[in-house]
């Protein structure tokens, strides 16, 4: 099955990947889905969260994890909605100062398919 956005799909996504040390793992990943991801799916346009944890590490032995937000608004993750969401919690204080790199992407969605 493909969905447009026009059939009420995200029109858009927003992905952020990080790297992390292995020892902050676990605390990435307990704050990651309990606080950061229920904050950031309160925001009006937040669709749907998909995490993805890269097979290997970087050649630095640093973790890759990466965040895809499917959206309605090209302009969402720059609102102040969802700052205000974003820095809710441990996730600023605690994980922030512990992210090794991070980088983003924005693009439309073409398709979004399903098995039926």
């Amino acid at each position: 099955m493909i969905s447009s956005a026009t059939q009420g799909s995200a029109a858009f996504f927003y992905m952020v990947t990080f790297e992390i040390a292995p020892e902050d793992e676990k605390d990435f990943n307990d704050i990651y889905d309990t606080e950061h991801i229920p904050n950031i799916l309160q925001v009006e346009g937040v669709l749907q969260v998909i995490r993805l944890r890269d097979a290997e590490p970087t050649p630095q032995g640093w973790l890759q994890y990466s965040a895809l937000y499917l959206i309605t608004q090209p302009d969402l993750p720059t609102t102040p909605q969802w700052k205000a969401k974003s820095d809710l919690g441990r996730w600023a204080p605690v994980i922030r100062p512990r992210v090794k790199s991070r980088r983003q992407r924005l693009g439309a969605t073409v398709a979004n398919m399903s098995r039926p």
